[in-house]
């Protein structure tokens, strides 16, 4: 790489984490918020997420470092636990599963939209030792289609980013509008 910064390491840029709108490489870039997930990002299991599309053609993975990224920087500039929120976000969407392929027979309230925040929940606390607080985060990160009504405040930030980011990331697949990192181009 030449050291003027006229050239790209591509190969770095295809490591970086980043989210949707972002080319900042989160693990290396904003240490602030690698150090509330470092655990959590790399872990194995997580990793798995990788192999599941969530909306569009962005993978369950990458949606939720979108989610855990945005919502750790709303809550640190309202003033909020943004520890939590990172964390939760992470793993609100903790299933291993396609549920694109869900079958059409199953009833309205035993489909994934209904169900997958008590099987993310459970996936993470067989991982993770989470607080009151992430485990609000996760089981109602669905409301309103999730009856109970979420306690935190960072519960409805995770709420109003993961809607958010399921429009952006189903808009860039249908629209490209080259918001996501890996979708820009690296020339000299």
């Amino acid at each position: 790489m030449n050291t003027n910064n006229t050239f790209i390491n591509v190969e770095k840029i295809n490591n970086k984490i980043c989210a949707i709108f972002s080319n900042k490489d989160l693990i290396n870039e904003n240490t602030d918020y690698y150090n509330c997930v470092k655990d959590i990002i790399e872990n194995e299991v997580v990793l798995k997420m990788k192999n599941y599309i969530q909306h569009g053609n962005t993978t369950c993975y990458q949606h939720c470092i979108n989610v855990s990224y945005y919502s750790f920087l709303i809550c640190k500039k309202l003033g909020l636990n943004k520890q939590n929120a990172a964390r939760a976000g992470l793993l609100h969407d903790l299933f291993l599963y396609d549920w694109h392929t869900e079958k059409k027979t199953k009833k309205l309230f035993e489909k994934h939209g209904f169900t997958h925040p008590q099987i993310a929940l459970s996936n993470a606390t067989k991982i993770f030792n989470l607080n009151e607080v992430e485990e609000d985060i996760i089981l109602k990160h669905m409301w309103p289609l999730t009856m109970a009504l979420p306690k935190y405040k960072e519960s409805f930030i995770i709420i109003l980013v993961d809607k958010i980011s399921c429009i952006l990331e189903f808009m860039n697949y249908h629209f490209p509008l080259n918001i996501s990192s890996t979708s820009k181009k690296y020339n000299k």
